[in-house]
């Protein structure tokens, strides 16, 4: 199995991975461990190498077939959607599934990441998934249905090099809202709404930390990146008056969806535009509304890790997922928003069409724009994504 190196790519152990995270003991779960400060220290510069498949991968025939591993999210391997072009091309996708993003570079950093294929990642992670090497680069010519995104999604640095590879292909994106039983409750308007003591015990919020903290800080006018420990301290205060009217922190929003059909919950935070339409299915009314205090867009992407050892496949399969008929899929079964403009009037279904505001994209973008995590290590008063990550849990346990 020959490995593809490129400018994102650096082989880093999982020893080191921890300790970038922070991590005490490299034995428990990434997700539930506190921050480490005595390990800080000034990240290594990502090396800018010229990406030249290696001899072997360059003898391979370039055929497209083969078996081709997939390690991401349930859901986004779309079988039915893919099925044609599998057997047409006779390729064997074995897919395995992550409870959490830290999953990913968790494997594809340690010997049983070996042969991995493709991934998808959060926007947000690319620069902290860049400096651990993460990542191989493409070109736009190797992924020709890349032309047929908006704009946003060819030119972004998100997934583009500066010289104008790629190192991702957007899949999907969404924007988080307030879900609401709209039977129960009024209509509310801000995410700081849900502080009101009438929603004592009747909010459930979702165990998506990243995302949480970013739509805190959004709402508290702080900047991601570049937060300070006293930033940090106000996110957590926030949060912690969001906890104490928590019926409980749910698992997924699968779960959330469940507590709101039930009843059990009358609002969210953090929701997703897709529980509206799971409620109705079971006759609930469930609406959402972007709170104009804090609107947060959410985009992933596939990539082809450094552990590739199918790099056609993984091109072709790269293509695939921005095909119409693929991208329809991402609509009406994941019920996120696609990244072509020409699919849009495609879509059938007017509840699931409006769901998003694709008439106005190019000028929501520019007024809402996105949030970055911070850097894996940092000097100072500037805090780590470590840090969130420790914060996240001692709001939980509080």
């Amino acid at each position: 199995m020959g490995d593809n190196n490129g400018v994102f790519v650096r082989y880093v152990s999982r020893r080191e991975f921890l300790r970038k995270l922070g991590l005490a003991a490299a034995s428990l779960p990434a997700a539930h461990m506190l921050a480490d400060h005595s390990l800080a220290q000034t990240p290594e510069p990502v090396p800018t190498v010229t990406p030249v498949p290696p001899p072997e991968l360059t003898a391979q025939a370039q055929a497209v077939g083969g078996q081709l591993d997939f390690y991401s999210w349930e859901g986004y391997d779309f079988l039915d959607a893919t099925k044609k072009w599998r057997e047409e091309h006779g390729v064997d996708l074995k897919s395995a599934y992550i409870a959490s993003s830290d999953d990913t570079p968790a494997k594809i950093l340690s010997p049983a990441g070996k042969g991995v294929d493709v991934i998808t990642y959060f926007y947000a992670y690319y620069q902290t998934w860049t400096e651990l090497g993460m990542f191989t680069e493409f070109s736009a010519e190797e992924v020709p249905n890349i032309k047929t995104m908006y704009p946003f999604f060819q030119q972004g640095e998100y997934w583009r090099t500066p010289r104008g590879s790629y190192f991702g292909v957007p899949l999907t994106w969404l924007t988080y809202v307030i879900n609401y039983r709209s039977d129960l409750i009024e209509r509310p308007s801000k995410w700081s709404d849900l502080l009101d003591a009438k929603f004592k015990n009747k909010l459930a919020i979702v165990e998506d930390p990243g995302a949480n903290i970013i739509v805190a800080a959004t709402i508290l006018g702080i900047k991601t990146d570049t937060m300070t420990r006293k930033e940090l301290e106000e996110i957590k205060k926030f949060l912690l008056g969001l906890k104490a009217n928590a019926k409980t922190i749910a698992p997924s929003y699968g779960d959330l969806s469940n507590l709101l059909v039930s009843g059990e919950a009358v609002a969210t935070f953090v929701g997703w535009a897709a529980l509206n339409v799971w409620a109705a299915k079971d006759g609930v009314p469930v609406d959402s509304v972007e709170p104009e205090d804090g609107i947060v867009i959410s985009i992933d992407s596939y990539a082809i890790p450094p552990t590739c050892d199918n790099r056609p496949t993984a091109l072709a399969w790269c293509n695939l997922m921005l095909s119409p008929e693929v991208q329809l899929s991402v609509v009406n079964d994941l019920l996120t928003a696609t990244v072509r403009p020409d699919v849009v009037p495609m879509i059938q279904d007017e509840k699931v069409r409006n769901l998003y505001a694709y008439d106005t994209f190019e000028a929501f973008l520019q007024e809402h724009k996105l949030n970055m995590f911070p850097p894996m290590e940092t000097t100072g008063d500037r805090v780590s994504y470590a840090d969130w990550m420790k914060m996240w849990e001692e709001v939980k346990a509080e």
